[in-house]
Parts: structure tokens; C-alpha cells; sequence
């Protein structure tokens, strides 16, 4: 039996800029967490019962798919984590939507960072911990950088061929990593980034024990006026569908 975890993000928030200001807000108004435990519930049927649960059974593949929250509630990083090491998951999945000024576009999926130890960008007064890579001097690192990129860019790769059905914009954001800014040079795949996220962290994961790999998912800017059309319009329910679908597969095809 291999077992998915799929994390949908935020949770908890009964208004609109309610306690947490990094649940996004669509164009529209739709939140973020909202839309996120709806596309993760449309995953789940694609793994049990749609194209996901196919793909699995033409692999010999036996699914188990947990999420980490049904209901609107907020759970913190480590707990959404550690339903990945009770459940021994092969794979862990955080979907969640990006929001920025309403002009920019583009799908990322995020790995765990090389190494515990941030590179620091000081700026007058305080220390910005730097996404990338990291420095190695802590002794604490990512325990499969490799499967989680290869992992996160099946995900990203599928959640953008969706979007593009409906979307000639949809499009990867890639990073490059240089060793002055960011402590090591390293070159993800497209569509793939890294950051120290609590809710990847191999400890919580078990990833010790399971080989677990863990990406986090932002599939769009749902403050840019199309993108919000694309997911919470006429349209909308078919092309949540897709996506889950698409991503449904990858996760199947990671395994």
C-alpha cells in the first residue's frame, strides 16, 4: 500500500484578512484556503476513483490517500507534516495559491532547501533568511534533494499542461541559485524553487524512516483578474477538475 498526503493550505480564517495574511484573496474575493480544500477533495476522487485511481491500477499500484484537513480548520506545520510520517506517505503534497500585486502570473512548486542553515541577506537592522539552497555548516539537511526536485517537477510540469488547456499564459517560474547569494550554486529543474518550509521539514515527515518526498504547490496567482476567471468562473469546476486530474496522475507516476 503506498500512501499520498495531500495538504491543502491556510484553514481556519473566517474573513478575509483574518489572522492570516498569507492566505491569498482572488480577484474576486475567493480565499485562498477555500479554493485550495476544494481542488485537494477533486484530487482524492481523481486518486480513488478518476484518471489518478486508473493510472494506479494499470501501475499495480495499491492508493491510500489522506488530507490533512476536511473541514475549515488551521492546522500548524508540523502537524500537517507529521500526518505524513503517522500514515508512513510515500508522497506529500501542500497546494496552495500565490497572490501579489493582480499583474503577475506563473505556477512554482517548492522543495525543502539543501541545508537547515540559511544564507542571510542583512539589510539595515535585521537578517532576511534567503530561499535557496543554504549553507551546510549546521550540520541539518534536505535528505533527498534530488527525489523531492524530480517529485516537484512532475507536479508543477502537470498542474501547468492543465492550465494551458484553458490558458495560453500559463507558464513555469523558475530560480537559479548562485553560491554568493545563497550560500551553494544549484540549478533546480524548471518550475521548481527552494525554501526552508516548515510544512517540508524531513524530521516532521519521517522522512528518516519512509524516504517520503514533499513538495508545496503554488498553482497560480489567483489575485491576477484572469487567473481568477480561469478558476472561480463558468468555467471553473472544469478546470479544477483538470488540474487535479493532471496532478492526480503525477502523483501516481511518482510512485
Amino acid at each position: 500500500m503506498q500512501t499520498i498526503v495531500i495538504d491543502p493550505g491556510h484553514g481556519g480564517e473566517t474573513e478575509i484578512g483574518d489572522s492570516s495574511p498569507n492566505n491569498s484573496v482572488s480577484a474576486s474575493g475567493v480565499l485562498e484556503k477555500n479554493m485550495c480544500l476544494d481542488i485537494a477533495r477533486r484530487m482524492r476522487f481523481s486518486l480513488q476513483h478518476g484518471s489518478g485511481a486508473r493510472r494506479a491500477e494499470e501501475r499495480g499500484i495499491d492508493l491510500a490517500v489522506v488530507l490533512t484537513r476536511e473541514t475549515d480548520t488551521n492546522l500548524g506545520l508540523a502537524d500537517r507534516a507529521q500526518t505524513a510520517a503517522d500514515h508512513d506517505a510515500s508522497l506529500y503534497l501542500s497546494l496552495h495559491c500565490n497572490g501579489f500585486d493582480g499583474t503577475v502570473q506563473g505556477t512554482e512548486c517548492w522543495i525543502d532547501r539543501k541545508y537547515m542553515q540559511p544564507k542571510f541577506d542583512l539589510q539595515p537592522g535585521r537578517k532576511v533568511a534567503m530561499p535557496g539552497p543554504g549553507v551546510p555548516s549546521s550540520g541539518v539537511r534536505n535528505l533527498n534533494v534530488d527525489a523531492d526536485a524530480a517529485f516537484a517537477k512532475r507536479v508543477v510540469d502537470a498542474a501547468v499542461k492543465a492550465l494551458g488547456e484553458f490558458d495560453s499564459g500559463a507558464k513555469l517560474r523558475s530560480a537559479r541559485y548562485t553560491r554568493n547569494q545563497h550560500g551553494e550554486s544549484y540549478e533546480p529543474p524548471k518550475g521548481v524553487k527552494m525554501q526552508g518550509l516548515g510544512t517540508l521539514r524531513d524530521a516532521k515527515l519521517g522522512t528518516g524512516e519512509t524516504n517520503c518526498r514533499a513538495a508545496l504547490l503554488e498553482l497560480e496567482f489567483i489575485d491576477h483578474p484572469k487567473v481568477d476567471h480561469l478558476l472561480n468562473g463558468g468555467q471553473a469546476s472544469q478546470v479544477r477538475n483538470r488540474v487535479a486530474g493532471y496532478v492526480a496522475v503525477a502523483l501516481v507516476d511518482a510512485l
